[in-house]
């Protein structure tokens, strides 16, 4: 069966690091001026209520979803530990992330930093977030 605690748990420390390493991120593209070379039609403005909405998406797609298909493969294959979370997000990044951004590149001119940097930042969130369920469901 499911423990609800240990999911409770991975939610909220998940949760925790993605708030965090999401703050510092946007922090990072602001200082680094990653933007500079795009056009302002392509940009979003961010405000309060657009980065409420996107922690929300973010916390759907990285930590809830994660989440309950880690607990799920876990009643199937014991699979846990850093390690695992790390092959996870690996494996999900290589196959969804990767792909979506470089055809994106190839059909939008972006500058190649701001690139590399939303592939660095998907992979720091998704790694992270997995990296944290596993240890949690290794305890």
């Amino acid at each position: 069966m499911f423990s609800k605690k240990l999911i409770i748990y991975c939610f909220v420390s998940s949760g925790l690091y993605l708030l965090v390493i999401s703050w510092l991120l946007s922090f990072l593209q602001r200082k680094l001026r990653l933007t500079e070379g795009i056009s302002a039609q392509l940009l979003e403005s961010t405000h309060l209520g657009w980065s409420a909405i996107n922690y929300v998406m973010e916390f759907l797609f990285y930590v809830v979803i994660p989440t309950i298909a880690y607990s799920l493969f876990y009643l199937v294959i014991p699979l846990s530990g850093i390690r695992a979370g790390l092959a996870g997000a690996l494996f999900a990044f290589t196959l969804g992330a990767a792909p979506a951004l470089i055809s994106l590149s190839v059909r939008i001119k972006l500058p190649m930093p701001f690139i590399l940097f939303s592939l660095l930042s998907l992979l720091l969130k998704l790694g992270g977030s997995l990296a944290i369920i596993g240890y949690l469901y290794q305890l």
